[in-house]
């Protein structure tokens, strides 16, 4: 038994798969993608923070595989611009703020047992000038 929650703890530790970076005001992508080639349409959740073993926490949308299902779609500046048809998840934060910093967590929900795919990103959102004065300091 201590051996299946130790499993367990394992697969749900994860680190972020990448760090993004963003200016206020403006659009930012959150990369996220899959292979349709091999699965075939997938139902896939967007969510706030670390994702859980099941679901999505603090989710912002979800896919049928399709099409976003517009009932789990939490504001009009959270989209998929992407090419659904193609595995592109990757989802799009319209006139972004600093209060969307954080991570966040794409899962893709392969069928079989702990076949499903998590994505996390790190955003940060800065001012403008912050991005300026940044890149002067290199």
């Amino acid at each position: 038994m201590k051996i299946l929650v130790l499993l367990l703890a394992l697969l749900t530790v994860s680190e972020c798969d990448r760090k993004i970076t963003g200016r206020r005001g403006l659009n930012i992508t959150l990369p996220c993608n899959y292979d349709i080639k091999t699965n075939g349409p997938t139902e896939v959740c967007w969510g706030r923070g670390h994702l859980p073993y099941r679901g999505c926490s603090n989710q912002l949308l979800a896919t049928d595989g399709h099409k976003v299902i517009e009932k789990t779609s939490v504001s009009s500046r959270y989209q998929l611009q992407g090419r659904l048809d193609e595995g592109d998840v990757s989802l799009t934060i319209m006139n972004a703020t600093e209060e969307d910093d954080g991570v966040y967590g794409c899962k893709v929900q392969i069928k079989g047992l702990f076949n499903d795919e998590k994505h996390h990103v790190q955003l940060t959102v800065k001012r403008g000038e912050e991005m300026i004065k940044e890149s002067l300091t290199f």
